[in-house]
């Protein structure tokens, strides 16, 4: 089976193996298509196999696209927004690095933007599945 990851020498170091996706990905509702993959970053702790924990990146990437519920709660609490029915659908990634330390220690960060605070790039921080905080840049 062909892997699903190629690893960027050049962005790898002693701590961490980084690799891109060979094959689109949806990150919450935003289709990263082939030529964009490059922005899609998985760093994986040198002391860790990727063979033992690959399929916990793949499930970790698939459920980006699952997880409006946590996103939506954490924004309208944590920025005082409202959002429409289909702000989820409406959000544009533009970069994701994902950083694995372990099959238990994992976590994400994401740059996107919204249609709510559109003078604004929001890059939001992940610790596994919850939210720890989201940046506005802007």
């Amino acid at each position: 089976m062909l892997s699903p990851f190629i690893e960027l020498e050049e962005e790898s170091d002693e701590s961490y193996l980084c690799y891109v996706l060979q094959s689109a990905v949806q990150i919450f509702k935003h289709s990263v298509q082939e030529e964009d993959l490059n922005d899609v970053r998985i760093y994986v702790s040198t002391n860790t196999k990727l063979d033992s924990i690959a399929n916990k990146i793949e499930d970790y990437v698939k459920w980006f696209s699952t997880c409006e519920t946590v996103f939506r709660e954490y924004y309208e609490n944590e920025l005082h927004k409202k959002v429409h029915k289909d702000w989820f659908n409406e959000i544009e990634v533009y970069r994701v690095d994902i950083t694995f330390n372990s099959i238990s220690d994992y976590g994400a960060t994401i740059s996107c933007g919204d249609n709510i605070l559109q003078d604004h790039i929001m890059i939001v921080d992940f610790n596994r599945e919850q939210i720890q905080a989201i940046h506005l840049n802007g």
